[in-house]
């Protein structure tokens, strides 16, 4: 789907955010660890197809659907001063009252003509900014991106909503000390989002060194995770004692965020249903009597009238979501706190 994220056990469940802008075909940057190196290949060129579709959705959207620019390439690398191809779908979705998520690590965003729009879009409550890190000193899996603390410091000029992503968490590389990190960070963003480093088995040679403790995560192929809740909950301790709210990215370790994962709890938006909502709203729910539960989000009759691909891909969605639901094993293991047993799901606090 060009404009949405495919279904999957995992994106299904736990993202609210499926809808994306890929506006160029690779990304420079090359980092090592980058999911899109499991897709995408060849020279970097502008994808004026996916302009062209979002222009097209977005005159018809009557609603605020957040969307993500981007998620398998960097859109404000070196060529976006050629093509400008990501300054032209934030000037459309300014246009057109289309939420943005703006997912970057590159310093432009503290230039002109970008500054500019992605401020426009700030006035209108259109959009949110993450500047993604892996560590604040150390660059050896991105040395072709700018270095870190440069890419606070451009964050910081930027007058809008600011979230650091730090994406990946590899534990002994991305920080010593969590609290640490936190203070580092503090004055420049108002959430933080962790994503665990997530590798493929034979890259453990690359990456083990950091850490010894890995998870299964993919259902498909044989992709691990790093397994370090103790991280995280001091990040989220940390990120409490200074003030700043606390998401996990596609992890199942609910009780321990603060805020929407993407850090759309500020902004007017509507968001399909996952299993948080589960978590946060009832005790317990027959799988019969779960729709009940996301009646209120983009879910069931309250899609039927969206442009047809953003109707299309919720769709898809909304049919994995309900059968990761109705499957006791892949349930709980995406997340320790639901239970199925006799067609009840059950909330564990």
């Amino acid at each position: 789907m060009e404009l949405a994220i495919n279904p999957s056990k995992i994106i299904s469940s736990l993202c609210y955010s499926i809808f994306r802008l890929e506006p160029y075909t690779n990304c420079s940057f090359n980092c090592s660890y980058c999911y899109a190196r499991w897709y995408r290949g060849g020279r970097i060129a502008p994808r004026y197809k996916a302009l062209g579709m979002f222009e097209k959705v977005a005159k018809k959207l009557e609603i605020r659907i957040p969307f993500r620019l981007a998620t398998l390439s960097e859109p404000l690398q070196d060529v976006e001063e050629r093509f400008k191809l990501s300054l032209k779908m934030m000037k459309t979705a300014l246009k057109f009252e289309v939420p943005i998520i703006l997912c970057t690590k590159s310093d432009r965003i503290a230039e002109d003509p970008w500054k500019s729009v992605v401020e426009e879009l700030a006035d209108e409550g259109l959009v949110i900014v993450q500047m993604s890190v892996s560590s604040l000193k150390r660059t050896d899996f991105e040395p072709k991106a700018p270095h870190p603390l440069k890419r606070l410091e451009a964050l910081k000029d930027v007058d809008a909503p600011r979230l650091l992503r730090l994406q990946p968490l590899i534990p002994n590389y991305s920080f010593e000390n969590a609290e640490e990190f936190v203070r580092s960070v503090k004055d420049y963003v108002d959430q933080i989002t962790v994503e665990p480093l997530r590798i493929e088995r034979s890259e453990l040679k690359v990456y083990g060194r950091f850490w010894d403790r890995w998870s299964d995560y993919s259902f498909e192929g044989d992709v691990i995770k790093v397994e370090a809740p103790e991280v995280l909950r001091d990040l989220k301790n940390a990120c409490e004692k200074y003030g700043l709210d606390f998401g996990l990215c596609k992890e199942g370790l609910f009780e321990l965020e603060t805020s929407n994962c993407c850090g759309l709890d500020g902004m007017d938006v509507e968001l399909r249903p996952t299993l948080r909502e589960i978590y946060r709203e009832v005790y317990s729910v027959r799988l019969d009597e779960v729709e009940k539960v996301f009646g209120k989000y983009l879910f069931g009759e309250k899609i039927s009238g969206l442009p047809r691909q953003i109707r299309k891909a919720l769709k898809y969605h909304e049919k994995t979501l309900l059968k990761v639901l109705r499957n006791k094993e892949v349930l709980e293991r995406l997340t320790p706190h639901l239970k199925l047993e006799n067609d009840i799901i059950t909330v564990i606090k």
